[in-house]
């Protein structure tokens, strides 16, 4: 049994529902695992969750080549490690992704949970800044600064400017930014978008403007000339 200090956080997203063999894997490991089902390259994982890994395990024979693009981009997973299932023939796929590390499907137990210790121990190097004009985010340590004073976001609002800046000149509604950042099963309705993209300007100060307002669809952010 794994001490408190050890437990992770691990998201398991698989088209295998019950029948996951990486389901059965991870239960005798001692983490805290939430288990989701996706589609394409759908990923739910609201901020109030952020994982310590993400493994993948798709459906046999399904393509993987969207998967590294879109956990790239999500306001949550994209500063994660995450592992990926492959179909033995499609190995060399893995060289053309950004995952951590695969496990080929058929995989025995002990080797998916070393692969799994392994992963949790080394976190791949990203690029922890993103910088927009005049606001700096960084990624690794969650904070956004504006002409060098740290705004003070909760999760929420920092996750929306986050998924904002990363999709810079991207018009989002509001029910497409509920799902990236609070996730499908979010009860609230889309003026929760409103109320955080007010606090956020405030937030910004001087250059609020630079999160805009579509009208007709929703918000975007614009990065100022």
């Amino acid at each position: 049994m794994l001490g408190l200090a050890a437990v992770k956080r691990i998201f398991l997203f698989t088209e295998l529902a019950q029948t996951s063999p990486m389901r059965a894997a991870l239960a005798p490991l001692g983490h805290e695992v939430t288990v989701r089902g996706f589609h394409g390259a759908w990923f739910d994982c609201p901020i109030a969750m952020p994982p310590d890994l993400v493994i993948i395990e798709p459906a046999p024979l399904r393509s993987v080549t969207s998967l590294g693009p879109a956990l790239a981009s999500h306001p949550v997973l994209a500063a994660v490690p995450w592992l990926l299932v492959l179909d033995p023939e499609r190995c060399h796929v893995a060289a053309q992704l950004s995952c951590h590390d695969f496990v080929l499907r058929g995989f025995p137990r002990e080797e998916a949970a070393a692969r799994i210790e392994r992963a949790l121990r080394h976190r791949p190097e990203r690029e922890s800044l993103l910088r927009s004009g005049q606001l700096t985010i960084d990624l690794r340590g969650r904070q956004a600064v504006v002409r060098g004073v740290a705004m003070p976001t909760t999760p929420q609002e920092f996750a929306l400017l986050r998924h904002l800046v990363q999709n810079t000149g991207r018009a989002f509604t509001r029910e497409a930014l509920l799902d990236a950042v609070w996730g499908r099963d979010y009860a609230g309705g889309p003026r929760t978008v409103d109320i955080h993209v007010r606090r956020l300007r405030v937030h910004l100060g001087q250059i609020a403007a630079s999160l805009m307002t579509v009208h007709g669809v929703g918000y975007k952010w614009q990065t100022p000339e």
